[in-house]
C-alpha cells in the first residue's frame, strides 16, 4: 500500500472519529438539556416548598425562632415580631440570649445530648419591650437534628401569656372571694344579733347615768364601738350578699360630673386638685345609680388617702370599641357575640399618690387586705362586686411612688 492510500485511509478513520465525536456531543447536549430541565423543576419544587414552609411559619400564632448552636438567630417569624417588638432584620444573626435578655439557650458544647432540648419543658420570663411594656413570655426548646441524630440547632417556641396569667389569677381570686363571702355572711349574721342587744342595754344604762358624766362617757364609747362594728358588718354583708340592683338607664358621664362637683370641696381641704376630661359620646349604661356612686366614692377616698400631702386626681371618660379576644374575656359571655367588637364606656380615675407594690396590686381585691391602719379591707372587694354585677370590668395600673390609674369599663347602652 502506497503512501497516498495510507493517507486516504487515515482521513477516513479520522472523519469517522469526528462524526462519532459529534454524535456524542449532541447526545451530551441533549442529556445536559434534560438535566437542566430536571434541575430547574427541582429548584421550582424546592422554591414552592420553601414558600409553603415560610407561609406556615408566618401564619403561626406562636413566635418561632430558630438558632444555631452558637445562639445566632436564623429564623424569626411574624408572631415573634409581634410578641417581642423586634423586626426580622433586627433579630437576624443576633444572639438570642442577648436579644431577649434572658438565657433561652444554655451553653452548648460538643457532644451535648439532644435530649436536653427535647423535653418541651415550659419556662417563663419577664420581657420588657422597647416601649417599656412588660410582658410574660413562655417558651419551650426543641432540638433540630440531622438524619444521623446530630444536634444542628434549636427551635424556640415563644408565647405571650401575660393576659392568660392575669385571667387565671382573676379566676383563682374569684373562687377565693366566693368562699370567703359565704363565711363572711354567716359570721356577720351571728355577730349582728348580740350587737343589737348590746346597743339596747347601753341605751338603757345611759338613762340611769345622766347625772354621772364619767359613766355616761363610758357608755358613749361603748355605743361608738358598737356603731363601728355594725358598719364593718354592713360592709361584710354588702360584700357577701349585695342588695338587688335597680336596672335603669344611667347617664354615666353626667353622674360622674356631679360627683366631681360634690367632691371638689373635700379635695381642696386636703390640697388636692381635681382635673376632668369627659370625651365619651356614647355614655349611657344600664344599672343602679346609687351603687355606681358608691364605686366613685370608694375610689375617690382611696385616691385621697394615697396623697396625704396633696396632689392631683384625674377623672376621664372615653368610648372604647374593644375587639381584642383576651380583653373580651373580662366581660360576660352573653355580651360577646361571635367575637364582634364590644362598645364600652371607660371611666379612668388617676392619682399622683404613693402607688402600690406588686404584692399590693396583686391583692387589691382580696377581702380584708388593707394597707390602712383602720381599714377593713372590703372597699375594693365591694367595688369589684358592683362592677361585675353591672357586666363591667376593672383594670388597675400602679407603680410605687408614681401613682395609680384605675380604669372602669361598662357596656355602653343607647338612651332608649
Amino acid at each position: 500500500m502506497d503512501i497516498n492510500e495510507i493517507k486516504i485511509k487515515e482521513k477516513e478513520i479520522l472523519s469517522r472519529a469526528f462524526e462519532s465525536f459529534n454524535v456524542s456531543i449532541k447526545k451530551l447536549r441533549k442529556y445536559q438539556g434534560k438535566l437542566e430541565d430536571q434541575i430547574e423543576s427541582l429548584n421550582n419544587k424546592l422554591g414552592r416548598k420553601n414558600q409553603e414552609l415560610t407561609n406556615v411559619l408566618e401564619s403561626l400564632s406562636n413566635g418561632l425562632v430558630v438558632s444555631n448552636l452558637e445562639g445566632s438567630i436564623l429564623t424569626f417569624n411574624r408572631a415573634a415580631t409581634t410578641i417581642t417588638g423586634f423586626k426580622k432584620e433586627q433579630a437576624f444573626e443576633q444572639n438570642i440570649n442577648e436579644l431577649l435578655r434572658f438565657e433561652i439557650l444554655p451553653p452548648v458544647a460538643e457532644g451535648t445530648d439532644i435530649d436536653l432540648f427535647s423535653n418541651n419543658r415550659e419556662q417563663q420570663f419577664t420581657f420588657v419591650k422597647e416601649s417599656g411594656e412588660k410582658i410574660i413570655i413562655e417558651f419551650t426548646l426543641t432540638a433540630m437534628n440531622s438524619e444521623k441524630n446530630e444536634l444542628l440547632g434549636v427551635i424556640v417556641n415563644l408565647n405571650d401569656v401575660t393576659q392568660l396569667k392575669k385571667l387565671k389569677e382573676e379566676a383563682e381570686r374569684k373562687n377565693r372571694l366566693t368562699a370567703m363571702g359565704e363565711i363572711a355572711a354567716n359570721v356577720a349574721h351571728e355577730i349582728r344579733n348580740p350587737l343589737g342587744s348590746i346597743e339596747l342595754f347601753v341605751s338603757l344604762l345611759k338613762k340611769g347615768t345622766k347625772d354621772d358624766p364619767d359613766k355616761l362617757e363610758l357608755m358613749n364609747h361603748i355605743s361608738s364601738g358598737v356603731r363601728s362594728m355594725n358598719h364593718i358588718i354592713s360592709n361584710l354583708l354588702q360584700y357577701a350578699k349585695p342588695r338587688p340592683i335597680i336596672r335603669e338607664a344611667i347617664n354615666l358621664q353626667e353622674l360622674l360630673g356631679k360627683f366631681v362637683e360634690f367632691s371638689e370641696h373635700m379635695a381642696r381641704q386636703q390640697n388636692i386638685e381635681i382635673l376632668s376630661g369627659f370625651n365619651a359620646k356614647d355614655y349611657f349604661i344600664k344599672g343602679d345609680p346609687e351603687l355606681i356612686k358608691q364605686i366613685f366614692l370608694n375610689l375617690f377616698v382611696n385616691a385621697m388617702q394615697a396623697m396625704p400631702e396633696g396632689g392631683k386626681i384625674f377623672f376621664e371618660t372615653e368610648n372604647i370599641l374593644e375587639s381584642d379576644p383576651d380583653n373580651l374575656k373580662r366581660f360576660p359571655a352573653h355580651l360577646v357575640i361571635d367575637g364582634q367588637p364590644l362598645n364600652l364606656i371607660s371611666c379612668v380615675i388617676k392619682d399622683t399618690g404613693r402607688g402600690m407594690t406588686e404584692e399590693e396590686k396583686r391583692r387589691t381585691f382580696d377581702p380584708f387586705f388593707t394597707t390602712k391602719e383602720r381599714g377593713t379591707g372590703l372597699g375594693m372587694s365591694i367595688v369589684q362586686n358592683i362592677i361585675e354585677s353591672h357586666s363591667g370590668a376593672i383594670v388597675i395600673d400602679s407603680t410605687l411612688n408614681e401613682g395609680t390609674t384605675i380604669t372602669l369599663m361598662f357596656p355602653a347602652q343607647s338612651e332608649e
